[in-house]
């Protein structure tokens, strides 16, 4: 059965959102986006993940700082009020309120560390750790990069060692006490435990 062509406004209708039509409406600060989208669409808006899109371009640090801090103005700390949770135009007027405005701009995702490494489930190495901040900080020096990795996956060794000893300690408990301890006092303990 052939496909039949449909009238140019009632081919928007039917199709699936365009995150990157979305992210230009935001940029642009198009206010009125929202009502101009289907329900169907209009649910596909998802202010949570449009935020970490929003917050993240490519560009000169000073436009790439103003979306980073104008997005958690703006939006971020609105993410989880109830009454924009409830009301999900409340959550894309405040995405356009977080735009300046000068016009269209690369945004970038960037990625999470898996689920498992950062509930201390998982291992960690210096090598995955530099793959992820290569992506977050692409402009940054691969000294700095080397050296942001190897802190992390030195502390979080430090902090999954700590999660293995004392399994009731929530993960903040954990961060606490990991910034109490130096790996010469987990020496000392694994000696005195005669490990």
């Amino acid at each position: 059965m052939a496909k039949e062509k449909l009238p140019k406004n009632e081919k928007f209708e039917n199709q699936d959102i365009n995150l990157f039509e979305v992210l230009a409406a935001l940029d642009r600060k198009d206010y009125s986006y929202y009502d101009k989208l289907t329900p169907e669409q209009q649910k596909k808006i998802v202010p949570f993940m449009l935020a970490k899109w929003m917050s993240a371009i490519k560009g000169g640090k000073d436009i790439q700082s103003y979306y980073l801090q104008s997005t958690d103005y703006h939006a971020n700390k609105y993410m989880f009020n109830e009454n924009v949770h409830r009301h999900p135009k409340l959550g894309w007027l405040t995405l356009c309120a977080s735009s300046p405005g000068v016009g269209k701009q690369f945004h970038q995702w960037i990625p999470h560390i898996k689920e498992r490494v950062r509930t201390l489930q998982e291992s960690t190495t210096a090598k995955e750790i530099t793959e992820f901040f290569k992506k977050v900080y692409p402009k940054e020096n691969e000294d700095t990069i080397c050296l942001l990795s190897e802190t992390y996956a030195d502390n979080h060794k430090r902090k999954k060692y700590l999660a293995e000893k004392f399994p009731t300690l929530k993960l903040d408990e954990i961060e606490l006490l990991n910034g109490l301890i130096t790996d010469q006092d987990i020496k000392n303990h694994e000696e005195d435990a005669g490990n």
